[in-house]
């Protein structure tokens, strides 16, 4: 966006497929922006051309629109074997349960639980990533965001925010997540 007044902005000529879209004044546009991880939506008018060193559409400043905050990872449903324990006190060995995780991102996991975490609880968390080259371990430290029990399964779940991994183990959880998209994608 350039050129910005209360009434109306400016855009560079919009690309679709590699091919710039023609406007004429008049014409209804759905615009989307990211800016400062937050995604604006809204429709406006046409209302013309410019030209300031480069081809400019002016649009009418629109009258509302919708902000959506947008997460730093994307959350894909997958299922994987996961244990997860207490962080132990010192000199105790943590004690492991095993369940499975509802949803993975870069950036944490849903879980299903058994009993009750109180949020901000620090867990050890162990799982593998299936890659092509096969299974990947990863081990990570992560906080009980929240807890809840699903009311159309009614299972016991909770999102967990990783706090200790390193670029290694985030990386191939994003490889992971990756290939299960493209699989997802191809499916439909």
């Amino acid at each position: 966006m350039q050129d910005v007044n209360e009434r109306e902005f400016c855009i560079a000529v919009p690309v679709k497929e590699s091919r710039p879209l023609v406007l004429s004044k008049g014409d209804q546009v759905k615009v989307s922006f990211i800016a400062d991880m937050t995604r604006y939506e809204f429709t406006t008018m046409t209302r013309g051309r410019r030209h300031d060193n480069i081809p400019l559409f002016v649009l009418a400043m629109p009258e509302d629109y919708t902000r959506v905050q947008l997460r730093e990872f994307v959350r894909v449903p997958t299922t994987l074997e996961v244990k997860y324990a207490r962080l132990p006190l010192e000199g105790k060995e943590p004690v492991f349960i095993k369940t499975d995780s509802l949803d993975l991102s870069g950036g944490g996991m849903r879980i299903l639980i058994k009993s009750d975490l109180a949020a901000e609880t620090r867990l050890m968390i162990k799982f593998a990533v299936p890659l092509k080259t096969g299974p990947q371990d990863i081990d990570v430290v992560g906080r009980v965001l929240r807890t809840w029990v699903d009311e159309r399964t009614r299972l016991r779940q909770a999102a967990i925010q990783f706090v200790k991994i390193s670029r290694k183990q985030e990386d191939l959880i994003t490889r992971f997540l990756f290939n299960r998209m493209s699989e997802q994608r191809r499916l439909r």
